[in-house]
């Protein structure tokens, strides 16, 4: 039996049903299972926009900005410069960030944060590292260069991509519930809905048609070598998509980088837990208050 996976939006009622239509199209035309998967690896289901999120993200200044894939809602919390990006992860929107960004204009910061291309308000009905790592340059280019970076999972291996690609001056980065590499989450998709090797091949050189490499390729840790700002790993103990390991890897692989390990957290629980709330602003806040 394959090992069993969690990803982020699939319920157990839905793996049931996806694993049974997939078995249906395989046996079919396992191309069409192939092309039928691929679409679903870049397709995240779009997250309702809760009251209580909506309320809280009508207090920010709504910005429309443009990307090569669509246009993206931005919101800009008013505060000292240099400001503080933020960046959601998969099946998420900003407003899920808000213990962090209150935090963080509590302590006098001028925060930004967004939605990425087909969550949230923003627009697109996919998804995949190259539209979230556009999305933050754009992002960082309305800041005018932020003085800090703190993003979730998929929105962390986005920001990790950026910043070793586009090197930009921050004075640090806070990455929480990082991926090794996009591999690792392929093999995830793959397992969840119990694909056979055939149609995970055709899989395969989709992906490399598309994007030129192996999901594998795509690696935070062979980033990490030209990531040069300050970084802090934080990643929960009983995360159940992301192994714990993944993060001290990376972390051994970064010129400064650090893992604050929390017991007892599951993957989005940093993100909305006090204690580490307040770790995460203080790592921010003293590098920004360094210069």
């Amino acid at each position: 039996m394959n090992e069993e996976r969690n990803i982020p939006g699939l319920t157990p009622a839905l793996r049931r049903y996806l694993r049974w239509l997939f078995r249906s199209l395989t046996a079919l035309s396992p191309a069409l299972a192939a092309r039928l998967a691929a679409r679903l690896f870049t397709t995240p289901r779009r997250r309702a926009i809760e009251a209580q999120d909506a309320a809280f993200l009508a207090s920010a200044q709504s910005v429309r900005l443009s990307t090569p894939q669509g246009t993206v809602q931005a919101y800009d919390w008013a505060g000292a410069d240099p400001p503080v990006l933020l960046v959601h992860g998969w099946i998420s929107h900003a407003g899920r960030l808000a213990q962090l960004i209150q935090a963080l204009v509590e302590r006098g910061r001028r925060v930004v944060a967004f939605d990425a291309p087909a969550h949230g308000r923003s627009s697109g009905r996919n998804a995949d590292l190259f539209s979230f790592r556009d999305a933050i340059a754009a992002v960082s280019a309305y800041c005018g260069t932020p003085g800090a970076v703190l993003a979730h999972s998929f929105g962390a291996i986005a920001t990790a991509t950026w910043l070793a690609e586009a090197q930009p001056p921050l004075r640090a980065a806070v990455l929480v519930g990082l991926p090794r590499d996009v591999g690792y989450l392929f093999e995830s998709f793959t397992l969840a809905l119990d694909l056979n090797d055939e149609v995970i091949g055709r899989m395969r050189a989709l992906f490399r048609a598309r994007y030129g490499g192996d999901p594998e390729v795509f690696s935070a840790r062979a980033l990490a070598k030209r990531i040069t700002v300050p970084v802090l790993l934080v990643h929960g103990d009983a995360d159940e998509f992301i192994p714990v390991a993944q993060a001290t890897e990376v972390a051994e692989a970064l010129v400064d980088g650090r893992v604050s390990v929390i017991p007892g957290l599951r993957h989005s629980a940093p993100l909305r837990d006090a204690a580490t709330v307040a770790v995460m602003v203080d790592f921010i806040q003293a590098r920004l208050l360094a210069y």
